[in-house]
């Protein structure tokens, strides 16, 4: 399992250079281009900033992306569960 990142992606990567532990990268996440862009244009509509993970995991859930581009595309996050109860509240 990949670690869950920040949304300072670049500054993990100069992290892992400076201390040259290049084996980091094998352990870190960069989300596709398509999260970022989503995420900006989201927040440009709403004024709501989110973070990266539940863009990516919103699009995932939408058919945007494909499981294989997300981080842990199973595991369920702790704010899912109010939008499974939402759902089980209006079938």
């Amino acid at each position: 399992m990949k670690t869950p990142q920040s949304d300072n992606i670049l500054e993990e990567v100069y992290e892992a250079l400076i201390s040259d532990k290049i084996h980091n990268f094998d352990h870190m996440h960069i989300p596709r281009s398509d999260v970022f862009y989503a995420r900006n244009a989201y927040y440009n509509y709403s004024g709501e900033w989110v973070d990266l993970d539940r863009m990516e995991r919103a699009m995932l859930k939408e058919g945007f992306l494909e499981a294989k581009d997300c981080l842990d595309p199973k595991r369920v996050r702790d704010w899912e569960h109010n939008y499974r109860q939402y759902d089980e509240d209006y079938k």
